[in-house]
């Protein structure tokens, strides 16, 4: 009986011990993706910051879209208003553009082929305003 009662705890300790290191495993992946707005002016086209014109704003944000790997971002387009024509640049020589304006236009994810820093842009017109609007952000992915 003593045998089985040492067997037992041995037999709990190394199964407490493998779900709690897995635990730990499992908190330890994480992607980490930063944005943050390029100054007015900057870049090519300029940027243009946030801007608003009436009930027209042009803005957007990336965040990490997978915990696992930090390369695949989910970009958000924050713009308020009618919008005729969206252009996203990643900043990594591609892009996605079109006047059909989806929820995968709207919204794409990309994946960048490595981690790093990037400008990307984002390109709207709308109603009611004059010529395009640009919007760049910094994005660093680690």
């Amino acid at each position: 009986m003593k045998n089985n009662r040492k067997s037992l705890w041995r037999m709990t300790a190394i199964v407490l011990t493998t779900l709690l290191m897995l635990t730990l495993l499992s908190e330890g992946v994480y992607a980490k993706c930063i944005v943050t707005p390029t100054p007015l002016g900057a870049g090519t086209p300029p940027a243009t910051a946030r801007i608003s014109s009436g009930n027209n704003r042009i803005d957007y944000t990336a965040v990490a879209a997978s915990s696992s790997d930090p390369r695949v971002v989910q970009f958000k387009d924050l713009s308020k208003g009618k919008v005729t024509y969206i252009r996203w640049d990643f900043g990594d020589g591609t892009h996605l553009e079109g006047t059909k304006i989806t929820p995968a236009l709207k919204n794409p994810v990309h994946k960048y082929k490595k981690t790093g820093f990037y400008i990307s842009c984002m390109t709207i017109k709308c109603e009611g305003c004059v010529g395009k609007l640009w919007v760049h952000k910094n994005i660093v992915i680690k």
